[in-house]
Protein backbone atom coordinates (compact mmCIF):
# COMPACT_ATOMS: atom_id res chain seq x y z
CA UNK A 1 0.00 0.00 0.00
CA UNK A 2 0.97 3.71 -0.32
CA UNK A 3 1.45 6.39 2.26
CA UNK A 4 1.90 10.25 2.44
CA UNK A 5 3.60 12.29 3.93
CA UNK A 6 6.10 12.00 6.92
CA UNK A 7 2.45 11.84 9.51
CA UNK A 8 0.95 8.90 7.98
CA UNK A 9 4.66 7.80 7.05
CA UNK A 10 5.51 7.81 10.73
CA UNK A 11 2.11 6.13 11.63
CA UNK A 12 3.16 3.50 9.33
CA UNK A 13 6.70 2.58 10.96
CA UNK A 14 4.89 3.04 14.89
CA UNK A 15 2.65 0.44 13.73
CA UNK A 16 5.57 -2.13 12.72
CA UNK A 17 4.52 -2.14 8.87
CA UNK A 18 8.51 -2.35 6.78
CA UNK A 19 8.54 0.30 3.99
CA UNK A 20 10.08 -0.58 0.94
CA UNK A 21 10.44 2.69 -1.14
CA UNK A 22 10.26 6.07 -0.06
CA UNK A 23 10.16 8.75 -2.82
CA UNK A 24 10.72 12.49 -1.17
CA UNK A 25 11.59 15.46 -2.63
CA UNK A 26 14.25 17.62 -1.63
CA UNK A 27 11.95 20.07 -0.25
CA UNK A 28 9.62 17.75 1.93
CA UNK A 29 13.17 16.57 2.64
CA UNK A 30 13.85 19.37 4.63
CA UNK A 31 11.16 19.03 7.04
CA UNK A 32 10.93 14.99 7.31
CA UNK A 33 14.57 14.19 8.03
CA UNK A 34 13.67 12.58 11.40
CA UNK A 35 11.06 9.76 9.35
CA UNK A 36 13.63 9.53 6.52
CA UNK A 37 16.58 8.65 8.49
CA UNK A 38 14.14 6.41 10.41
CA UNK A 39 12.88 4.82 7.36
CA UNK A 40 16.54 4.47 5.63
CA UNK A 41 16.96 2.38 8.96
CA UNK A 42 14.63 -0.28 8.88
CA UNK A 43 16.17 -1.06 5.32
CA UNK A 44 14.16 1.08 2.77
CA UNK A 45 15.77 2.46 -0.79
CA UNK A 46 15.19 5.85 -0.76
CA UNK A 47 14.99 7.84 -3.66
CA UNK A 48 14.12 11.62 -5.03
CA UNK A 49 11.22 13.01 -6.44
CA UNK A 50 10.94 15.70 -8.83
CA UNK A 51 8.11 18.39 -7.58
CA UNK A 52 5.77 17.75 -10.71
CA UNK A 53 6.20 13.96 -10.02
CA UNK A 54 5.38 14.33 -6.64
CA UNK A 55 2.31 16.46 -7.69
CA UNK A 56 1.12 13.74 -10.75
CA UNK A 57 1.62 11.20 -8.15
CA UNK A 58 -0.29 12.88 -5.16
CA UNK A 59 -3.98 11.94 -4.81
CA UNK A 60 -4.81 15.66 -3.13
CA UNK A 61 -4.89 18.52 -4.83
CA UNK A 62 -1.72 19.83 -2.92
CA UNK A 63 1.18 16.70 -2.63
CA UNK A 64 3.16 16.56 0.94
CA UNK A 65 6.27 15.11 -1.50
CA UNK A 66 6.88 12.73 0.22
CA UNK A 67 5.29 9.02 -0.65
CA UNK A 68 6.34 5.55 0.51
CA UNK A 69 5.59 2.40 -0.38
CA UNK A 70 4.71 0.25 3.06
CA UNK A 71 3.67 -3.46 3.52
CA UNK A 72 0.10 -3.53 4.86
CA UNK A 73 -1.33 -4.33 8.02
CA UNK A 74 -2.00 -8.19 9.15
CA UNK A 75 -5.68 -8.76 9.13
CA UNK A 76 -7.39 -9.48 12.60
CA UNK A 77 -7.40 -12.68 13.33
CA UNK A 78 -10.58 -13.53 15.02
CA UNK A 79 -9.04 -13.48 18.20
CA UNK A 80 -11.12 -11.83 21.68
CA UNK A 81 -10.60 -12.00 25.42
CA UNK A 82 -12.70 -14.79 26.81
CA UNK A 83 -14.28 -12.24 29.38
CA UNK A 84 -14.96 -8.78 30.02
CA UNK A 85 -15.20 -5.78 28.12
CA UNK A 86 -15.16 -6.14 24.39
CA UNK A 87 -16.05 -3.28 21.89
CA UNK A 88 -16.26 -4.74 18.13
CA UNK A 89 -17.50 -2.04 15.77
CA UNK A 90 -18.80 -3.27 12.42
CA UNK A 91 -19.32 -0.63 9.37
CA UNK A 92 -22.18 -1.99 7.44
CA UNK A 93 -22.14 -0.76 3.63
CA UNK A 94 -20.52 2.67 4.13
CA UNK A 95 -19.37 4.10 1.20
CA UNK A 96 -18.20 7.34 2.58
CA UNK A 97 -14.26 7.05 3.00
CA UNK A 98 -14.14 9.78 5.19
CA UNK A 99 -16.87 8.61 8.03
CA UNK A 100 -15.11 5.20 7.13
CA UNK A 101 -11.67 6.60 8.75
CA UNK A 102 -13.26 8.86 11.18
CA UNK A 103 -14.86 5.98 13.14
CA UNK A 104 -11.76 3.76 13.01
CA UNK A 105 -10.13 6.23 14.30
CA UNK A 106 -13.21 6.82 17.31
CA UNK A 107 -12.57 2.66 17.25
CA UNK A 108 -8.90 3.01 18.28
CA UNK A 109 -9.69 5.97 20.92
CA UNK A 110 -12.77 4.03 22.67
CA UNK A 111 -10.65 0.62 23.25
CA UNK A 112 -12.30 -1.05 20.34
CA UNK A 113 -10.10 -4.67 19.71
CA UNK A 114 -10.83 -4.52 16.02
CA UNK A 115 -12.97 -2.91 13.62
CA UNK A 116 -14.95 -5.14 11.15
CA UNK A 117 -16.44 -4.14 7.49
CA UNK A 118 -19.23 -5.67 5.77
CA UNK A 119 -19.61 -5.76 1.51
CA UNK A 120 -19.90 -2.42 0.26
CA UNK A 121 -17.82 -0.35 2.76
CA UNK A 122 -15.23 1.78 1.26
CA UNK A 123 -11.45 0.79 1.65
CA UNK A 124 -10.60 1.62 5.32
CA UNK A 125 -6.64 1.53 3.69
CA UNK A 126 -7.47 3.67 0.85
CA UNK A 127 -5.59 7.13 0.39
CA UNK A 128 -8.92 9.25 1.90
CA UNK A 129 -10.06 6.80 4.76
CA UNK A 130 -6.42 6.35 6.11
CA UNK A 131 -5.90 10.14 6.16
CA UNK A 132 -9.42 10.55 7.71
CA UNK A 133 -8.73 7.62 10.42
CA UNK A 134 -5.56 10.04 11.50
CA UNK A 135 -3.39 6.28 10.66
CA UNK A 136 -5.30 5.06 13.66
CA UNK A 137 -6.22 2.21 10.33
CA UNK A 138 -3.16 1.30 10.51
CA UNK A 139 -2.71 0.31 14.27
CA UNK A 140 -6.83 -1.03 14.58
CA UNK A 141 -6.88 -4.58 13.81
CA UNK A 142 -9.13 -4.94 10.49
CA UNK A 143 -11.52 -7.71 9.63
CA UNK A 144 -14.78 -8.21 7.33
CA UNK A 145 -18.16 -9.79 7.51
CA UNK A 146 -19.39 -11.46 4.62
CA UNK A 147 -23.12 -11.25 5.35
CA UNK A 148 -25.97 -11.59 8.71
CA UNK A 149 -25.21 -15.01 9.15
CA UNK A 150 -21.83 -14.72 9.48
CA UNK A 151 -22.19 -11.58 12.17
CA UNK A 152 -24.67 -13.45 14.23
CA UNK A 153 -22.00 -16.29 14.24
CA UNK A 154 -19.20 -14.52 15.54
CA UNK A 155 -21.61 -12.65 17.95
CA UNK A 156 -23.19 -15.83 19.43
CA UNK A 157 -19.25 -17.41 19.81
CA UNK A 158 -17.95 -14.77 21.32
CA UNK A 159 -20.76 -14.22 23.38
CA UNK A 160 -21.64 -10.74 21.78
CA UNK A 161 -24.76 -8.80 22.28
CA UNK A 162 -25.44 -7.54 18.43
CA UNK A 163 -26.32 -3.86 18.73
CA UNK A 164 -27.75 -1.72 15.86
CA UNK A 165 -26.96 2.11 16.03
CA UNK A 166 -30.24 3.50 14.31
CA UNK A 167 -32.32 6.51 13.54
CA UNK A 168 -35.78 5.16 13.86
CA UNK A 169 -37.81 6.46 17.00
CA UNK A 170 -38.77 2.61 17.22
CA UNK A 171 -34.54 2.07 18.53
CA UNK A 172 -33.84 2.69 22.34
CA UNK A 173 -32.52 5.83 23.48
CA UNK A 174 -32.07 7.94 26.54
CA UNK A 175 -29.76 7.48 29.46
CA UNK A 176 -30.99 4.06 30.57
CA UNK A 177 -29.71 2.70 27.21
CA UNK A 178 -26.18 2.13 26.21
CA UNK A 179 -24.50 -0.31 24.60
CA UNK A 180 -23.58 -3.80 26.65
CA UNK A 181 -20.04 -4.49 28.13
CA UNK A 182 -19.51 -7.36 25.17
CA UNK A 183 -21.27 -5.43 22.25
CA UNK A 184 -20.60 -5.87 18.45
CA UNK A 185 -22.06 -2.53 17.27
CA UNK A 186 -23.47 -2.47 14.05
CA UNK A 187 -23.73 1.22 12.18
CA UNK A 188 -24.82 1.45 8.37
CA UNK A 189 -25.36 4.15 5.75
CA UNK A 190 -27.34 7.21 6.86
CA UNK A 191 -30.08 6.32 4.55
CA UNK A 192 -30.24 2.32 3.76
CA UNK A 193 -29.53 1.78 7.24
CA UNK A 194 -28.33 -1.36 8.99
CA UNK A 195 -29.74 -4.92 8.44
CA UNK A 196 -32.97 -6.17 10.19
CA UNK A 197 -32.13 -8.62 12.39
CA UNK A 198 -34.70 -10.50 14.78
CA UNK A 199 -34.54 -10.17 18.29
CA UNK A 200 -31.48 -7.73 17.91
CA UNK A 201 -31.92 -4.13 19.82
CA UNK A 202 -31.18 -1.12 18.15
CA UNK A 203 -29.98 2.13 19.65
CA UNK A 204 -29.95 5.85 18.76
CA UNK A 205 -29.04 8.95 20.81
CA UNK A 206 -31.33 11.38 21.87
CA UNK A 207 -30.82 14.92 20.66
CA UNK A 208 -33.37 17.86 19.46
CA UNK A 209 -36.13 16.89 17.29
CA UNK A 210 -35.75 19.71 15.33
CA UNK A 211 -32.07 18.35 13.84
CA UNK A 212 -31.54 15.62 11.15
CA UNK A 213 -30.29 12.58 12.25
CA UNK A 214 -26.07 12.82 12.82
CA UNK A 215 -24.14 12.00 10.60
CA UNK A 216 -22.72 8.08 11.28
CA UNK A 217 -19.34 9.07 11.85
CA UNK A 218 -20.31 11.83 14.52
CA UNK A 219 -22.98 8.94 15.73
CA UNK A 220 -20.68 6.58 16.02
CA UNK A 221 -18.23 7.97 17.93
CA UNK A 222 -20.73 9.37 20.61
CA UNK A 223 -21.46 5.66 20.88
CA UNK A 224 -17.97 4.18 21.41
CA UNK A 225 -17.22 7.07 24.09
CA UNK A 226 -20.26 6.37 25.76
CA UNK A 227 -19.03 2.37 26.04
CA UNK A 228 -15.31 3.92 26.66
CA UNK A 229 -16.73 6.17 29.57
CA UNK A 230 -18.34 3.01 31.60
CA UNK A 231 -16.03 0.64 31.22
CA UNK A 232 -12.91 2.84 31.83
CA UNK A 233 -13.82 5.90 34.43
CA UNK A 234 -13.03 7.88 31.57
CA UNK A 235 -14.89 10.66 32.87
CA UNK A 236 -13.12 11.05 35.67
CA UNK A 237 -9.95 11.55 33.77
Amino acid sequence: MLVEGPTMLGEALSAGLTPHLLAVTPKALEGAREVVAATREVGARVVSLADHEADRASDTDHGTGLIASVGAPASWDGSLQADGPVLLPLLWGLQDPGNVGTLIRSARAFGATACLLAAGTADALGPKALRSSAGSALHVPLGSVEGTGELLELAEASHLTVVLASTSEEAEQGEDSSLPERCLLVMGHETRGVPELDGVSSLRISQRPEVESLNVGVAGSILMADWYRLRSGWADG
